[in-house]
C-alpha cells in the first residue's frame, strides 16, 4: 500500500497524509467531517498502515483523520507510531492535535527533534458551548507556551473572537507559522467579520508566517493570497 499524496482541503505544503490510527474521536466537534460523512468506525491502529514504506523528502501529516493525542488513545499506540516516522528521518512530520497538554506530559518520551511540527488547533479564544469535548483554548495555549522545538497554529474552522485577546495568545506560543481556514462544511458557526480577519492576519504576520487556507477564500477572498506565506 503506497503512502496517500494530499488531496482536498488539505494544507498546501503537505505533501502526504498518513493514519496509523483511525477510528471514533471522542472530542465530538460539531463540525467534523469524518462524522458529517458517517465513516466514524472503532479507534484502533491500523497494522497494514503501519507496513507503509514512508520514503523520504515528504512532509507527512500524521493521523488526519483523528486526533492521535486523544485521551482514548493507548501510549503503546503513540509511541509505535513514533517510533516508525523515527525510521524515516528524511521526511517532516506535522503531529496534530486538540491536546497538546498531553504531549507536554510526555514530550521527552516522545522524542520529537527537528523533523517534527507539533500543531494545535484553536479556532477562537472564545469557548463556544457546544462545539466541541476538546480541551479549552486556554488550555491549548497554555500547553503550546510549554511546548519545545517547531509548533504550529491551525485556527480552522475560524470563529468568532476577540481579535487582541486571540492574537496575543497565539503570538505567545511562539509558532513558526500559524493557519487560518474557514468552515468548508457550512456547519453554521459563529464567524468574524472580514475586518476582524484582516486585523488578526495584520497583528499576527508581525511575528510570524500566516498560510491562508484555500477554504479561507470564503470569508476573506483575495485569490492571489491563497496558499502562501504571509509575512
Amino acid at each position: 500500500m503506497p503512502l496517500k499524496k494530499s488531496t482536498g482541503n488539505m494544507y498546501s505544503f503537505i505533501t502526504h497524509t498518513w493514519n496509523p490510527v483511525r477510528g471514533k474521536c471522542g472530542y465530538k466537534c460539531h463540525y467534523c467531517y469524518v462524522s458529517k460523512w458517517g465513516k466514524e468506525i472503532p479507534l484502533h491502529i491500523d497494522e497494514k498502515e503501519m507496513k507503509i514504506d514512508l520514503g523520504s523528502g515528504n512532509f507527512i501529516f500524521i493521523c488526519s483523520g483523528c486526533d492521535l493525542f486523544h485521551p482514548d488513545v493507548p501510549d503503546h499506540w503513540i509511541s509505535s507510531v513514533i517510533f516508525k516516522t523515527g525510521e524515516h528521518p528524511e521526511n517532516d512530520y506535522l503531529w496534530h492535535t486538540k491536546n497538546p497538554g498531553r504531549i507536554v506530559e510526555k514530550h521527552k518520551w516522545y522524542g520529537f527533534d527537528e523533523h517534527d511540527v507539533v500543531c494545535a488547533t484553536i479556532e477562537s479564544n472564545i469557548p463556544w458551548p457546544g462545539i466541541s469535548l476538546a480541551p479549552q483554548p486556554f488550555d491549548r495555549v497554555e500547553a503550546m507556551k510549554h511546548i519545545k522545538g517547531r509548533k504550529m497554529i491551525t485556527v480552522e474552522p475560524v470563529m468568532e473572537f476577540d481579535v487582541m485577546t486571540f492574537s496575543e495568545m497565539l503570538i505567545s506560543c511562539e509558532p513558526e507559522q500559524v493557519n487560518i481556514g474557514a468552515d468548508s462544511g457550512r456547519f453554521a458557526l459563529p464567524e468574524p467579520s472580514r475586518v476582524k480577519l484582516e486585523n488578526l492576519i495584520e497583528l499576527l504576520a508581525l511575528h510570524t508566517k500566516v498560510h491562508r487556507k484555500t477554504s479561507l477564500k470564503r470569508l476573506l477572498p483575495e485569490h492571489d493570497l491563497y496558499g502562501r506565506d504571509c509575512e
